[in-house]
Order: structure tokens, then C-alpha cells, then sequence
């Protein structure tokens, strides 16, 4: 049976296949739709779109933006959007800037604490695609001050643990659904189990044109799925407007701790797929 998967990750941001490998994986999954949502880049959706074609797997342009909202990290989810959009490309080359220098400061505060890693390394794990944390905790990995990539952040990476430097700047949740409209596209909340923050998501919904809800995700269980199907229910009432419904594995690698479950196992019915397509 075919099946759609709406969120993954490739070296273009912090997953561990390139575009290319990913849509191999997604085949051998049997994926038939699946959307390529990197960390603040598009740099790997030409490549998926192509190799997709040549495997008879849609892939959706897709993307994962990074906001701060009151103190607290919410992700925001953009589909079917420009993806050469002049105004998205440069604010995301501007993301793409400041988390490079951001790596050089949380490699200067490491070394400090006699943890001795280059932000060349760093850089190597990234390859072509945005870095971030995630690549310094392989380096930590890599080089035995940790275990896996979940210690590297419990005990250097995380919020107020020696390597942790916050971000010059980062979207609001308005901000990032202002974006991925001027581009045409989809913004849709990104695991909203994560955030606590469902009257916020309402006033998105409402205020804000947010445009769905990543109801599927690896990390929400059957209570979750049907808590958020019911609100969903009641916001399309108050909005009196179609509120999308998306979701995917999160796929990172089979051995990324957390992010390790297997493309395939989390997936959403094709209709749901083939509403994002059809917007």
C-alpha cells in the first residue's frame, strides 16, 4: 500500500543521507508521497525532486523553520511554496550565516572548558547543509568526550550547559507563517506535543492564517493523534476555513537516538498527502 511521509531530514540540514540516499530509503519504504523538510534550507529539494521522479515518489518542497516564542522553540512546518521565492532565500541565506557564526562561538566556549574540537570538524559533518548543534554533538561523539548525541547535549549542548550559545536572532511564529505565505506556501505547526502551547496554536490558527497542524508525528501517540484531530475539529469551526492536517517520522537516521525510528513506521493516509498538493 502506498504511503505519505510530510517530514524528514537530509545533510542538507542535520539528517544522515543526502537527498539522493533519502529517496532510495523512502522507496524501499514504499513512499509514494514524502516531503523533504530540512532545518531552515530548500538546498536539497532540487535534488529529492529529481531522483524522486526517476523512483515515482512526489516529492512535496517542504521546509522546517525555527521560532522562538516566548523563551520556547517552536518549529514551523512550510509546503508547496516557491522555493527559489527571492524574499524566503534571502532570509534563510541569513539564517544560514548566523548559525556559522554561532558555531565558532560555541566552539570558543568549549574549548574553554578544555574540550578541544575545531569548528572545521564541525563543519565536515555538515557537508554541504546548515550546521548546528547536532553536528557539534558528532564531533563530541567522534572524538569520545560523549557517548551518543543525546549525552553531547545533556552535557555540553543544551540550555545552559557550557557549549550552548543562543541565537542572535530568531523568527516569531508570525514571522515564520508571514515567510512561507510570501512564498506561496503552507505553514503548518510543527509536533505540537513538544510545546504545550495549544490556545497559542488557536490564536495562529485565528489571528495568523497558520494554515494546519502536524497531527501525525513519531512523537505523538494514539492520545495525542486524537487530541489533536478533536481541536483541529474545533478550530476549522471558529476559523470557518479548511485547517490542514500533516505528518510524518521525522526522520533523521536509523541511529540518531530519539530521531532513529525507521522511515516508513510513521506515515499519514495519501488523502491528507494529496490535499497539501492539491492547495
Amino acid at each position: 500500500m502506498s504511503k505519505a511521509d510530510l517530514h524528514m531530514h537530509s545533510t542538507a540540514s542535520d539528517g544522515g543521507y543526502s537527498p539522493s540516499e533519502l529517496l532510495l530509503k523512502c522507496k524501499e519504504a514504499g513512499l509514494s508521497i514524502i516531503s523533504l523538510t530540512d532545518h531552515d534550507t530548500t538546498e536539497g529539494i532540487k535534488e529529492a525532486t529529481e531522483v524522486g521522479k526517476t523512483l515515482g515518489i512526489t516529492v512535496i518542497p517542504g521546509v522546517e523553520l525555527s521560532t522562538k516564542h516566548r523563551n520556547k522553540s517552536v518549529h514551523m512546518l512550510g509546503y508547496q511554496f516557491d522555493i527559489d521565492h527571492p524574499i524566503l532565500q534571502k532570509e534563510l541565506q541569513a539564517e544560514r550565516q548566523m548559525r556559522l557564526e554561532r558555531l565558532y562561538q560555541m566552539v570558543a566556549r568549549l574549548n574553554k572548558v578544555n574540550v578541544s574540537i575545531t569548528a572545521e570538524e564541525c563543519l565536515r559533518h555538515a557537508k554541504e547543509g546548515n550546521v548546528g548543534r547536532p553536528h557539534v554533538a558528532k564531533v563530541l561523539v567522534g572524538k569520545g568526550y560523549v557517548q551518543d548525541v543525546n549525552e553531547a547535549f545533556e552535557k555540553y549542548l543544551k540550555t545552559g550547559r557550557p557549549g550552548y550559545v543562543e541565537k542572535e536572532k530568531e523568527w516569531t511564529p508570525k514571522e515564520a507563517i508571514d515567510l512561507i505565505h510570501k512564498a506561496g506556501g503552507l505553514a503548518i505547526v510543527a509536533h505540537p506535543v513538544y510545546y504545550n502551547l495549544d490556545e497559542e496554536i488557536e490564536k495562529w490558527i485565528i489571528n495568523d492564517a497558520l494554515d494546519g497542524v502536524e497531527v501525525y508525528h513519531r512523537d505523538h501517540d494514539s492520545d495525542t493523534v486524537r487530541h489533536y484531530e478533536h481541536l483541529v475539529a474545533q478550530w476549522e469551526k471558529k476559523a470557518n476555513r479548511h485547517i490542514y492536517r500533516t505528518g510524518g517520522s521525522d526522520f533523521h537516521h536509523e541511529t540518531y537516538g530519539r530521531n532513529s525510528e525507521p522511515l516508513g513506521k510513521t506515515t499519514i493516509p495519501l488523502p491528507l498527502a494529496e490535499k497539501i498538493l492539491q492547495k
